[in-house]
């Protein structure tokens, strides 16, 4: 059996970056032989966020009925063992605490059929969260509606079988972030078929393609072919003051109040990941165009 030693890097926050960065340290988990032992090595972590542990968890999910995995001893900070045990992630590594709380968002994977679980989750933990922007009813239903799609494109369109989730807030900020991975088809690859299968050349950057409202690879009914999760979240966002970055392959996009930005990273990872950071210093509330006409925030 082969040896992998994996070393996780020092900082790694959400950012362009330090993607590039972690996506390279756990590439071998994607690309060595079945049978291989990964010993993942943590001792160089100085900070992690939390959100991005669903990176790691993805690659981790992804052969570990095939190969084994485990860890240097000790190489794992007790700062890092408590908040991994507080979040579920450190259940790979028998790491357990009784201790709650509401700075972290769970670490939890879930199956392409869970869509309905996943739901109740992104309700639980993002949309209804104490300190989250004001959204009337009807808006919040279609935001956790739309971040279901989002879910659903996963085994729809990455073909993969699992979506991994987490996050964590900062209090100091008041930012609650939140990461959620599939490892599968990227986006590039399903929108250079669809154009394929259009006969028409593929836009430069795909990400950004897919983002806008009515854009998908879905089979278009009625001159509509869906598209509307990411959409309604870069207005939300735009309005909210917060970010959002998606990476697939080797691209990047990230969009944001005052910019959005097309580029690409030196690594590339075999899924989708989409990052979202929400301004909780947001004291505005929000309401579908159709519930009221004449307020300032509408959707």
């Amino acid at each position: 059996m082969e040896n992998c030693i994996i070393k996780l890097p020092a900082i790694t926050h959400t950012k362009y970056n330090d993607y590039s960065q972690l996506i390279s340290a756990i590439r071998p988990l994607f690309d060595f032989p079945d049978g291989t032992h990964f010993i993942l090595d943590f001792s160089q972590i100085e900070w992690l966020d939390a959100n991005l542990l669903a990176i790691i968890g993805t690659a981790i999910e992804h052969r570990k009925l095939n190969c084994r995995i485990s860890y240097v001893p000790d190489s794992i900070s007790q700062k890092q063992a408590d908040l991994w045990g507080r979040n579920g992630f450190g259940a790979y590594f028998n790491l357990k605490t009784q201790k709650r709380y509401d700075s972290t968002v769970d670490y939890m994977v879930f199956k392409s059929n869970e869509a309905k679980k996943f739901g109740n989750y992104i309700d639980n933990n993002l949309l209804n969260k104490k300190g989250f922007p004001h959204l009337s009813p009807a808006l919040n239903k279609k935001i956790s509606n739309n971040m279901q799609e989002i879910f659903g494109n996963a085994p729809l369109h990455g073909k993969c079988c699992s979506v991994i989730s987490c996050g964590q807030y900062f209090h100091k900020s008041r930012k609650l972030t939140f990461t959620i991975v599939d490892c599968g088809n990227t986006i590039a690859e399903n929108v250079v078929e669809f154009f394929l299968y259009l006969h028409q050349p593929a836009p430069k950057h795909n990400i950004q393609w897919a983002t806008i409202e009515n854009n998908s690879t879905k089979k278009i009914v009625n001159g509509k072919s869906g598209g509307m999760g990411l959409a309604l979240l870069k207005e939300f966002i735009n309005l909210n003051q917060g970010h959002i970055q998606i990476c697939s392959g080797n691209e990047f996009w990230e969009y944001t109040t005052k910019k959005e930005n097309c580029t690409y990273i030196d690594s590339n990872f075999p899924g989708t990941i989409v990052s979202i950071n929400i301004n909780m210093n947001d004291q505005k509330s929000y309401l579908l165009k159709n519930e009221l006409q004449d307020i300032d925030d509408l959707f």
